[in-house]
């Protein structure tokens, strides 16, 4: 009987033995299995939160950099006003809603110059972590974690980047953004709700920044924790850790670009759950043990080939992402070079068109055929305009195409938008008027091209679409004070031409989009004139828009912020009380020129015909108090005596009568009125200007008072016309070169030809030339190795302007730095060429350093010097007089650098020497009075 027992119990224990060992093996295997899943999930999850965490902080350091160089915020370190930087903190809002809860400007000096919304206590910024990076290393930096003074922001990290110069060299201060660290919280939870997967994320310090376990109002370290030290220490960790919540299964990974850590853990016991219940039921039910191990092997190798799968899907999508990519840009680059040689090749034939039928239309010609060949002008030149919206828009599109921050005068602009266009306006019949408001500033900064290039497109995309009434250009002041750095300024144009329907308002701005109606079809166009203007508006941070009734008419406007330099200086006191009579049959122009006046103080009277207005002047004059001066339109006509400005200036009872005279481009229904004995005719174009109208008075009356820049619109004496220059043309197309010859020479110039760089350079350095036009592309050697050998070898500096086919910005940079002065774009524009012929000759005479300046900008240099030179000067002989090394050496310094910008060499080394003997504690008095001497002398250039 025992040995039955014996037996039996053996038996049992050998079977029992192997049904053991094959449950002990399932359920390891299945904890393993299960371990490995939720390691490789952990791990996963870890590591895709590093890569979004950085993503989320790396976009937030780019934004600020980017705003951070902005011309306005380095206006607003000099004056950092509450409203300008809630006006930032709502901008970079809008760019990044999901944190961004402050913002704070410090000087390098770590001075708080303002913060928004105020801090409610003080801050040390001198001591803060992100301070001391910026101001040492230049470069952007995210901050540690801390607990920020400002209303309703808890925690955050400063996200600080450095203000540098315009030139790049200094740091002007810092912007830094306060980033709440509430939206890495929600990041958390959100990845701890779908993945059942908790993240620990710390800053540099080891500080809590999300814990999607618990609500944080403080700042909490882990740097006890192995895994965070790990991460700090820039190693990754994963496995089992116990914590005081109980043993995790976790994973850590550093994100090195800001110095932080990511930590993923999900609890040992409720990821393993589902293996201790399998443990259970193995125990009791061994019946079902093979079933729970297939279970379990199903288990794993679903999630395997789930995990794989996803992993797979996630790469093509990174591949066929990255492709894209890859093929956007190669397509965008090859676009852009594509317009580039297109425009290359088809501006040399379109340059010969228009030089030739230029050449053919002055020449004797009957009605048809001049018909003919004022179609092929009028056709190249729409060509041409076509080239140029092209390579517009592809600089715009591939983001290559810069915003200048330049200083100009705004009536001044506004009157060259006007001029070209007003022939054509006049000849359809139709009225143009440039209206500025009183308080709209005179010189403002921004980029004047540009804004020239909107307000065409505008003005002359109203002239188009309007058969009747006319077109009107205003600016107004519609944000802003008279007085203040910065406003906003309005630009309307306005027509009474067809009007746009609703729903076609915001299709108008489309690329290739235009209103389908019977002007369109009969003008045609491209349609990219106001995709232009919008892109080129959005791009100078301002807006575009339209309204418009159908049938009555449009007014299309732009708002731009801009940075006021000089605002409207008040009008000349010299005009106050003068009486003055306004003759022009046009109600429109005759209020105008009334209202102007009116402004500037004279007593203004306005009549509407030739008869009325020799009435009232004979009445005046004969009562003995007669006008002292006459607007009146050109082709105002008296009886027997032609136009009203001739019947006034040979009357000899008006003598004390001066005429200024309107007029109506292409519309000269009278001969000119000659001068009668000092009176000289003034004149003026519609449409007309406050600006130009007041210059005209004022020359008419003997009191202007010669301010620079200012128009003087006098009848030119065809006698006065300069002289011709030598002039040599290097051009390899044969077409080209004859037509530059034949235009030249018709304008009176001496002219020389020669097809290669070689020739041009031995012709220049042996021919004595006043002028060169150099193509670029010359065989044997091109124009810009031409020049540079040139400039390297001649004695005598000869002005070379680029004439080429290449139009892109960086083909003019191109040019000038290999020492040209000025670059023209085929097809060549010949009536302003010759104009600035005595311009371009002039550069010869003027210093290096002014070469390439307009007459006004070289003007303007001459009178800086001048008036400062002597006065610092005088300065510095006091300082040296006074002992005073310091003083002496930075004004040494000044002077050396006005003395170089005017070509004054002597006088820049003398100053040199000074300012080095300074610094080392001397003065030599021989250099001091040597300089004394030379200043007293003009530099000849400004006496020419």
């Amino acid at each position: 009987m025992r040995w039955l027992l014996a037996v039996t119990a053996l038996w049992t224990l050998l079977g029992l033995l192997p049904l053991a060992l094959l449950t002990s093996s399932s359920i390891s295997l299945s904890e393993q299995a299960m371990s490995n899943e939720v390691s490789d999930r952990v791990k996963t999850t870890a590591s895709v939160s590093r890569v979004v965490v950085e993503q989320q902080m790396g976009s937030l350091k780019q934004l600020v950099v980017a705003f951070a160089e902005q011309p306005r915020v380095r206006e607003a370190v000099k004056d950092a006003g509450a409203e300008t930087l809630r006006g930032y903190l709502a901008e970079l809002k809008r760019s990044r809603d999901d944190g961004v809860s402050g913002l704070i400007l410090t000087s390098p000096e770590g001075e708080m110059l303002g913060a928004e919304p105020p801090s409610a206590l003080p801050q040390d910024i001198g001591n803060a972590d992100w301070y001391r990076a910026v101001r040492d290393r230049r470069q952007a930096h995210v901050s540690q974690a801390y607990t920020p003074t400002m209303r309703d922001v808890s925690r955050a990290v400063a996200v600080a980047a450095p203000i540098p110069s315009a030139d790049g060299e200094r740091m002007l201060g810092i912007l830094t953004v306060v980033y709440s660290l509430d939206a890495i919280q929600r990041f958390a939870e959100e990845a701890a709700k779908a993945q059942n997967i908790r993240l620990l994320i710390t800053d540099r310090a080891g500080v809590l920044v999300a814990d999607p376990g618990r609500k944080l109002y403080a700042l909490t370290s882990l740097r006890e924790d192995p895994r965070v030290d790990a991460a700090l220490a820039g190693r990754t960790w994963n496995g089992s850790f116990r914590g005081i919540d109980g043993t995790v299964l976790s994973a850590s990974e550093p994100i090195p670009s800001i110095g932080w850590t990511v930590t993923a853990e999900v609890s040992a016991s409720e990821a393993l759950a589902s293996a201790e219940q399998l443990r259970g039921t193995v125990v009791t039910v061994a019946g079902l043990l093979a079933l729970l191990i297939l279970i379990g092997l199903g288990i794993q190798i679903h999630s395997t080939r789930g995990r794989r799968r996803a992993q797979a899907t996630l790469a093509r999508y990174a591949a066929e992402l990255a492709a894209a990519r890859d093929e956007a840009v190669s397509a965008s680059s090859a676009k852009s070079e594509f317009l580039a040689k297109i425009s290359h090749e088809i501006r040399t034939p379109i340059n010969g068109v228009l030089g030739m039928n230029s050449l053919l239309m002055g020449t004797r010609l009957d009605e048809e055929q001049r018909h003919y060949a004022t179609t092929a002008q009028e056709s190249a030149q729409n060509v041409l305009r076509l080239l140029d919206d092209f390579l517009d828009l592809s600089r715009i599109e591939a983001g290559h195409l810069q915003v200048e921050d330049a200083p100009f005068d705004l009536p001044r602009l506004c009157d060259e938008v006007v001029a070209p266009l007003a022939p054509l306006a006049y000849e359809q019949g139709l009225w143009l008027t440039l209206r500025l408001d009183e308080n709209v500033p005179r010189q403002v900064s921004g980029d004047p091209a540009r804004l020239r290039q909107i307000l065409v497109n505008l003005v002359g995309n109203a002239l188009k679409f309007t058969v009747q009434g006319g077109v009107d250009l205003h600016v107004s002041l519609e944000e802003g004070e008279p007085g203040e750095p910065r406003v906003t300024l309005r630009f309307a144009v306005s027509d009474t031409g067809v009007g746009v329907p609703p729903d076609d308002r915001e299709r108008v701005f489309g690329v290739f989009r235009q209103v389908d109606s019977p002007i369109t079809r009969r003008t045609g166009g491209s349609g990219l004139g106001l995709a232009i203007a919008r892109q080129l508006t959005e791009l100078m941070g301002g807006e575009i828009g339209l309204d418009s009734v159908e049938g009555v008419g449009s007014r299309f406007w732009v708002r731009l912020p801009m940075d006021v330099l000089t605002w409207s200086e008040p009008g000349a006191g010299a005009l106050q009380g003068r009486r003055a009579l306004v003759a022009d049959a046009r109600p429109e122009d005759r209020a105008l020129a009334g209202r102007y006046l009116s402004e500037a103080g004279l007593a203004v009277e306005e009549t509407r015909d030739a008869r009325s207005a020799l009435v009232q002047l004979r009445t005046a004059a004969a009562g003995g108090g007669p006008y002292e001066l006459a607007v009146v339109a050109l082709d105002l006509g008296a009886e027997g005596s032609g136009s009203l400005a001739h019947a006034i200036l040979s009357d000899p009872l008006l003598q004390s009568t001066s005429v200024v005279v309107v007029v109506t481009p292409g519309r000269a229904r009278f001969a000119w009125p000659a001068a009668a004995g000092e009176r000289a005719v003034q004149s003026i174009t519609r449409p007309l200007s406050r600006r130009r109208l007041l210059a005209a008075v004022e020359n008419a009356l003997g009191v202007a008072e010669g301010c620079p820049g200012e128009p003087r619109e006098l009848v030119q004496d065809p006698a006065g016309e300069p002289g011709g220059v030598r002039i040599l043309v290097a051009e390899d197309d044969e077409v080209s070169r004859q037509v530059a010859m034949l235009v030249l020479r018709q304008a009176g110039h001496e002219v020389d030809t020669v097809d290669d760089g070689a020739q041009a350079v031995r012709a220049v350095l042996t021919g004595g030339y006043d002028l060169v036009f150099m193509d670029c592309q010359l065989p044997v050697l091109d124009g810009l190795a031409a020049t540079a050998e040139i400039r390297r070898r001649e004695e005598t500096r000869t002005p070379i302007i680029a004439m080429t086919a290449a139009a892109m910005p960086d083909d003019r940079v191109r040019c000038l730095e290999a020492g040209m002065d000025d670059h023209l774009a085929k097809p060549v524009d010949w009536p302003r060429v010759l104009a600035r012929i005595p311009e371009w000759a002039a550069y010869g005479s003027l210093p290096p350093e002014l070469a390439g300046l307009s007459p006004e900008a070289v003007a303007d240099v001459a009178q800086a010097y001048l008036a400062t030179a002597r006065r610092t000067f005088e300065d510095l002989r006091a300082a040296a007089d006074a002992g005073d090394h310091a003083r002496l050496e930075a004004l040494a310094h000044r002077l050396k650098g006005s003395c170089a910008t005017v070509g004054a060499t002597r006088e820049a080394e003398l100053c040199r020497r000074v300012e080095d003997l300074a610094r080392a504690g001397a003065v030599e008095r021989e250099a001091v009075e040597e300089l004394d001497e030379l200043l007293k002398e003009t530099p000849q250039w400004m006496l020419g």
